[in-house]
């Protein structure tokens, strides 16, 4: 195996971080600025988190590209952590939301015509009957577990350990070696206790999925069709077969979320293999990145929620806005034109010549690390295989040239690397991850600028 040392690492990464600095006076200045008004100098928290000591600023993006204010392009493969991949500044989608906001407004509390189109290709894609159109997937998210609590009569929820949800309370824990606690440092944790509000257990054990169901107490599981938080974990045969038939057999309500795994295809990973969830959930890049978010629900529960006063129902959900026109008119653009089988067969067929070259890099420098990819979504972590479990993920212990590289701290170091690398290269990927999405517009080209970027990193950091 080759060896990767943290005195290599952190050489390279002041030198990164130096550059990257030294060329972006504008950005740097404008972060400065910003902190006077703006909490941590950014309007959303998440910006904060990119390498180099501040973001870029931006000045223009289409497409797969970014230009910031200091006239570095960049090959996009972030994409706003999924909330781009229709490609930014998608001509019909963003004429059609013009178009919207020109001639009939931004919003009336009122629908339009294009909902009913939405509705009927929603049920088309994806199997479910009825829809709502909120602003963000945590908003879906957030309603669908209220419903399925009304519709149960019971309190508990059930996730897995290691997913992700958004910024929902019920789903912000963690089975942290058999005890149940909310992610450190979240605000404002619902209740003290985590269990009051949830059980955890870990994807593809199905066995504990049985045991934890078995009270008769759980109102809804809410999942991912496949894991992506903690880098993409793939449900093992029978698992999905499994986890509806228990389900139902415990009068379970079953919630797929795919807000990152419809990074698969058109239709989700629950068209592609016929999933029959009670609730459907997908958000981020629904509407070309236009704030908004898709829920599906059954006949049965859609039946239970017509006999409630209406109002009740969006009590804390996204609010006035929600299911706005000018956000229909951006889902039917996106749809049409954008989230297509013929848009993902390009995305899918470079994403697997991203995968190919990845793997073939780590293949010949000797490294325990993995490539794994949904669709157009690509990403290698370090570790020698895939995690069955976000357990796994998070806790193992990782046997990298017979050193822990989670306790000799590589992991932080590295990975900030590799970002910062990239971005002095031209390259922008999800700050969270080693991930990249491949866009609409994106090419061979493209792929290989990033994938010999990556290369050229890894010559440095072996030889």
């Amino acid at each position: 195996m080759a060896a990767v040392t943290l005195e290599r690492v952190k050489a390279l990464l002041e030198k990164e971080n130096g550059r990257f600095v030294s060329q972006r006076p504008k950005s740097k200045a404008l972060f400065e600025e910003a902190k006077q008004t703006l909490v941590g100098g950014v309007p959303m928290s998440w910006m904060r988190i990119w390498t180099g000591g501040f973001p870029v600023f931006v000045d223009r993006a289409e497409g797969v590209y970014i230009t910031d204010v200091d006239g570095h392009r960049y090959l996009d493969l972030c994409l706003g952590d999924t909330g781009g991949l229709c490609g930014h500044a998608h001509p019909q989608i963003v004429e059609a939301i013009a178009t919207q906001m020109r001639t009939r407004g931004t919003t009336t509390m009122l629908p339009t015509e294009d909902s009913i189109w939405v509705g009927r290709e929603l049920r088309r894609r994806f199997g479910l009957p009825h829809w709502q159109v909120l602003m963000t997937a945590t908003d879906a998210n957030r309603m669908a577990l209220k419903v399925a609590r009304s519709f149960t009569g019971r309190q508990l929820i059930l996730c897995f350990n290691g997913t992700y949800h958004g910024s929902v309370d019920e789903t912000l824990v963690v089975n942290f070696f058999g005890e149940l606690i909310n992610v450190p440092g979240m605000l404002g944790p619902i209740v003290p206790d985590a269990k009051a509000m949830t059980r955890v257990v870990d994807f593809n054990d199905i066995d504990a999925l049985e045991q934890a169901l078995a009270p008769g107490d759980i109102a809804c599981v809410i999942t991912e069709p496949v894991m992506t938080n903690i880098g993409i974990i793939f449900p093992e045969p029978g698992f999905h077969e499994a986890l509806r038939e228990l389900t139902k057999k415990h009068g379970t309500l079953l919630l797929i979320d795919e807000t990152h795994s419809m990074c698969a295809g058109p239709r989700g990973i629950t068209g592609e293999m016929g999933l029959k969830p009670d609730i459907f959930v997908a958000g981020k890049f629904i509407a070309g990145g236009y704030p908004a978010a898709i829920l599906g629900f059954s006949d049965e529960i859609t039946g239970f929620m017509n006999q409630r006063t209406p109002w009740h129902n969006f009590f804390g959900f996204g609010g006035t806005l929600s299911g706005n026109a000018t956000a229909v008119a951006g889902i039917r653009a996106a749809l049409e034109h954008a989230i297509n089988e013929e848009n993902f067969a390009r995305m899918v067929r470079l994403a697997k010549r991203m995968e190919d070259g990845l793997a073939q890099i780590i293949r010949d420098a000797g490294l325990a690390w993995y490539v794994a990819r949904i669709g157009c979504r690509v990403e290698f972590r370090f570790l020698p295989k895939p995690p069955r479990n976000g357990s796994e993920a998070l806790f193992a212990e990782v046997d990298y040239n017979a050193v822990d590289i989670v306790s000799e701290g590589l992991t932080g170091p590295l990975d900030a690397l590799i970002h910062v690398w990239c971005a002095n290269r031209g390259i922008l990927l999800t700050p969270v991850h080693e991930m990249a999405l491949v866009g609409p517009t994106a090419t061979e080209r493209d792929v290989d600028h990033y994938v010999g970027a990556i290369g050229e990193l890894v010559r440095e950091l072996v030889k």
